[in-house]
């Protein structure tokens, strides 16, 4: 919501305010006619204190907005301008076309990032291919290796089980054959010598003989000498050969399974980094899509088109430009306000002294001039948690925002977010009780006083207050009905000067301090912090406590440097005008402490 208009130029709001300064008795005495309460009897300056009845109303000011508002942003990632804009004004249905954003760029880096996925894609299939074939290459590989392992086994288990038992047999049976063969020979020999030397056998058969025996023996060493070398030198020899064989398949095997593996993870590899390529071109491409997409803005339900710039213009330092064809648009700026206006509400600021008695569902009656004056009946919606500053204008003051939602009605369609508004709110009644107009209370430091008549001039009395209205206040002690009081600031010959009357500071609730100052309560006890009371200066100067005192329901007059000069300026100075009336004298004094058995002033 944007914040209350400011006037910027100086002279026209100091001509408003001597304007408004002039009618400000007028419009006291016509304040009474509008709000309800008793015939007070007085004149443009008196009035007439009265036991009567009336009701404590509060009137605060504000401006409407919509209950339900959707804010339309920039969702492109890049600075862009304006094609095509709906008017301002229009009141749009959902799903209409609110704002066309330039997305030329958009629209080329879209079609670069069709013709790359359908490369990655291609490039993806090759990897994939390329895959599976190493697979298959990998299955091949490990088979032989695999194959010339177990061919090694064979061929080791085929040399011990074959060829080493057959050959340790061929030798056991020459050692066997060569050893008795020697073995019959010598005794052959033995015999033919025998016979030889009885002259049965002749020299030469004896020479065969023993030729014979001499060819067995040499045969029964060859057959010892080819054991030994066999099992020596041969056997040894051809087991390191054979499982030589079975160690180097095997090692063949794994190596050949470590290729596989990582010729295997790199084609994966490969695979995978096509896959995210086309994963990211992909998501690039959607989201591209979707930057197309944002470049028109819809509306996403029914409302009433307000620019931004419009409202930003309404605030200080709103200077940029409107919001038109060819103007730059930024990343996430907010465009558009598309606020419901079949649900408005009025957000009116209540003085914290009064904000804890508006309760939700509190009937309101809610007052638009920008519709010819027109009065809608609303409900207390919901009351601010934490209270608003006054800004530099008052920075002690303290206001709750309440929201309330104006009833429907065939006129509620005229009414527009940010219209001035000016709500009643009847929050009690105060029945058969000592009233005076709220322009008769004045203060001075923490004394509440008002200027009672002593003949033909008046004096200023000590009063204690109860409940008020932003009309009436309801006066607990110090005055009784028929009393007549001053509603305005009295001239200096008007009033009676003097020190403050101890007895009626008492009646009224107040005591004196060693200092001889007025406090609230007990003796010593300072009340409000507020300055010193006038009535502790010395007499003998007429009229300097009259001066001194300052009106409770007329607020000084600041002026803003930075004052508007449109149509409702006036109006609004008035406005805030007799807001201050109403928050003045509703504001408390700080760590008054009331008397036992009466009621705290609110």
């Amino acid at each position: 919501m944007p914040p209350r208009r400011r006037s910027r130029k100086l002279p026209i709001a100091i001509a408003l305010l001597v304007v408004l300064a002039g009618s400000y008795g007028t419009y006291r005495g016509t304040r009474k006619a509008e709000a309800e309460g008793p015939d007070t009897r007085a004149t443009s300056d008196t009035a007439t204190v009265l036991k009567t009845s009336f009701d404590i109303t509060t009137l605060a000011t504000g401006e409407l907005e919509a209950k339900k508002q959707v804010e339309l942003r920039s969702r492109l990632e890049q600075q862009t301008v304006v094609q095509e804009i709906i008017a301002e004004g229009t009141r749009v249905k959902a799903g209409e076309v609110l704002v066309r954003l330039n997305a030329d760029k958009i629209q080329t880096q879209y079609d670069e990032q069709l013709l790359q996925i359908e490369t990655s894609k291609s490039e993806l299939i090759a990897a994939e291919n390329g895959y599976n074939i190493q697979v298959n290459e990998n299955a091949n590989n490990l088979r032989n290796a695999a194959l010339k392992v177990t061919l090694a086994e064979l061929s080791l288990s085929q040399w011990l089980e074959g060829e080493v038992k057959t050959k340790r047999e061929a030798n056991r049976l020459a050692l066997s054959q060569s050893k008795l063969e020697l073995d019959r020979l010598a005794e052959k020999l033995i015999r033919a010598q025998k016979l030889q030397e009885q002259g049965f056998l002749s020299k030469d058969e004896l020479d065969r003989d023993e030729l014979d025996y001499i060819k067995a023996q040499s045969a029964w060493i060859k057959a010892q000498l080819d054991d030994k070398v066999y099992e020596q030198y041969q056997f040894p020899k051809d087991e390191k050969q054979k499982r030589g064989d079975l160690d180097q398949a095997n090692s063949e095997l794994t190596k050949v399974r470590m290729n596989a593996e990582i010729d295997l993870a790199s084609k994966a590899a490969s695979r995978n980094n096509k896959r995210t390529q086309l994963t990211i071109r992909e998501n690039t491409l959607a989201k591209l899509k979707q930057q197309l997409d944002a470049s028109v803005v819809t509306a996403p339900s029914d409302g009433l088109v307000v620019y931004a710039t419009s409202i930003r213009r309404n605030m200080w330092g709103g200077g940029e430009g409107p919001l038109q064809i060819g103007r730059q648009v930024y990343p996430n700026e907010l465009l558009i306000v598309l606020p419901d206006t079949s649900e408005m509400v009025a957000s009116v600021q209540v003085h914290e002294s009064l904000a804890g008695d508006v309760k939700p569902g509190m009937a309101a009656m809610i007052k638009v001039d920008a519709v010819g004056g027109k009065s809608f009946q609303g409900t207390v919606d919901s009351i601010g948690v934490l209270a608003e500053a006054g800004g530099w204008r008052d920075p002690d003051r303290r206001e709750y925002t309440v929201k309330i939602k104006l009833e429907a009605g065939d006129e509620i369609v005229a009414l527009k977010p940010s219209m001035r508004c000016e709500a009643r709110l009847t929050l009690g009644r105060v029945d058969e009780a000592i009233a005076i107009p709220v322009q008769g209370v004045f203060s001075d430091g923490p004394v509440r006083f008002t200027y009672a008549k002593s003949g033909n001039r008046y004096e200023r009395t000590p009063i204690k207050i109860g409940k008020r209205s932003d009309t009436y206040a309801e006066v607990l002690a110090g005055v009784e009905p028929g009393s007549t009081v001053l509603l305005r600031d009295p001239t200096p010959s008007e009033v009676l000067a003097g020190p403050w009357d101890k007895a009626r500071l008492e009646l009224a609730g107040y005591s004196l301090d060693e200092k001889g100052n007025p406090v609230v309560g007990g003796r010593g006890q300072r009340g409000g912090g507020g300055p010193k009371s006038s009535g502790a200066k010395p007499a003998g100067k007429p009229g300097e406590a009259a001066m001194t005192a300052k009106p409770e329901g007329k607020p000084e007059a600041k002026l803003d440097s930075k004052t508007e000069t449109k149509p409702e300026a006036k109006a609004e100075v008035k406005t805030e005008i007799k807001n201050d009336i109403k928050t003045a004298d509703a504001k408390p004094v700080a760590s008054a402490t009331p008397k036992a058995g009466e009621t705290p002033a609110k």
